[in-house]
């Protein structure tokens, strides 16, 4: 059977004017999305070329903050070790400016750098450096502190060098920063802020270091500053407050361990113990107990003994070295003289006090650590002035009294 065949009439072929105006609609709308699609790729491409272009841009932002670090810690390091390099080297990778203000301020913010560094940076007597170190102490504050906790946040910024020239020169801006700060209070004079200054810190130094066996009394420390105030006497009661905060609280004192670094600065560090001393003309080795004192170093047969042997005075012409030399025992030093013979006395086997014959005396210590130590104490017994020395003088200017004996505070 055939299959009968359905032929659309031409109305059934035929679109309507609604149905042709909605299909273009839809071609439009399709036409006007593929663009919009497109578009919206180009922004993308736009956009993924912007984050690449600022990923770039911090890659160069980390890689130079990284070596701007980089430069920073060499700068630090060299330093630390020489500070006119470390500062020079700063300058020339534009990380420090040039001003006294600005070197000021970055050794007063002090990040990790070292404090003896900085004391010693301070400490230089150059025109520059004095301006540094003014506008230094002037960014401490000591408005309505005590002149004991003044000292102590002061002492604890940097590292007071040893040289009496340059302490001298810093607690002398100290004393004029501490009254610019305090017109108005207890003390009113310089040199009194000066002088009074020193006596703290000796006070501190006796109190706290384990070496000195007889403190200091509260009646000691009074004594020694009598007639300080422009030839007054302070307030006994200022005195007393002074002590006794000194004593509660030991100051910290940078790159030193246990308070050492002031004993050192402010004293002529006596030191005891014993020590292999070589014959002069016989060359002969025997074991002394010896003692340093007051730019004398004495020895005796034994600790107990009071029957001195023998005494080398500390003469500033004289030095003391490590003996280098590979034949001579470990641990050996000498103190000697490019002059001469040293000026020394000793008792002679008949008991009769006889000149030593001596250019050099060799020593032998226990340890490496022991020679580094009496080595030390000696060379500054050798210096020809002393903190201790400067502060007499200004003592005596301000009391008006020559002569004048000052108790020892241990």
């Amino acid at each position: 059977m055939a299959t009968d065949i359905v032929i659309p009439s031409e109305r059934e072929l035929s679109r309507s004017e609604e149905e042709e105006a909605l299909l273009r609609k839809i071609r439009q709308e399709k036409e006007q999305l593929w663009y919009e699609i497109q578009d919206l790729r180009r922004q993308i491409i736009e956009i993924d070329n912007d984050l690449a272009a600022l990923d770039e841009a911090n890659d160069e932002e980390v890689r130079q903050a990284k070596e701007k670090q980089r430069l920073t810690r060499t700068g630090r390091n060299k330093f630390n070790a020489n500070p006119k390099d470390g500062i020079k080297y700063l300058q020339m990778h534009n990380l420090l400016g040039e001003s006294s203000e600005e070197i000021a301020q970055w050794l007063f913010k002090g990040e990790l750098l070292s404090k003896r560094s900085i004391g010693d940076y301070l400490g230089e007597g150059k025109d520059f450096n004095v301006e540094v170190l003014k506008k230094f102490i002037a960014l401490h504050d000591f408005k309505g502190k005590l002149l004991v906790d003044a000292i102590r946040a002061f002492l604890g910024s940097f590292h007071l060098p040893g040289e009496a020239q340059k302490i001298d020169r810093i607690m002398e801006i100290f004393a004029e920063r501490y009254l610019f700060c305090n017109p108005d209070g207890a003390l009113s004079d310089k040199d009194t802020i000066y002088v009074l200054s020193f006596s703290v810190i000796m006070l501190h130094t006796s109190l706290h270091n384990p070496s000195v066996k007889d403190k200091p009394s509260i009646e000691t420390f009074i004594s020694m500053n009598r007639g300080i105030d422009n030839g007054k006497d302070l307030p006994s009661e200022l005195l007393t407050e002074f002590y006794e905060n000194v004593k509660k609280e030991e100051f910290k004192v940078p790159d030193s361990e246990g308070g050492g670094g002031l004993a050192e600065t402010f004293f002529n560090p006596e030191k005891e113990g014993w020590l292999t001393k070589e014959g002069g003309k016989y060359k002969s080795k025997h074991r002394r107990w010896f003692i340093l004192k007051e730019n004398m170093l004495y020895y005796f047969k034994q600790p107990s003994d009071s029957d001195l042997i023998g005494s080398i005075p500390l003469d500033p012409e004289l030095s003391v070295r490590i003996v280098e030399d590979p034949k001579a025992p470990a641990n050996c030093f000498e103190i000697y003289s490019e002059t001469g013979v040293i000026k020394a006395w000793k008792k002679d086997s008949d008991g009769k006090t006889v000149k030593g014959n001596h250019d050099v005396y060799r020593l032998v210590a226990g340890s490496a650590e022991e020679r580094d130590e009496w080595i030390k104490c000696i060379q500054v017994n050798l210096q020809p002035s002393s903190v201790y020395d400067s502060l007499t003088q200004r003592r005596r200017k301000i009391t008006g009294v020559q002569g004048l004996n000052i108790p020892e505070m241990n």
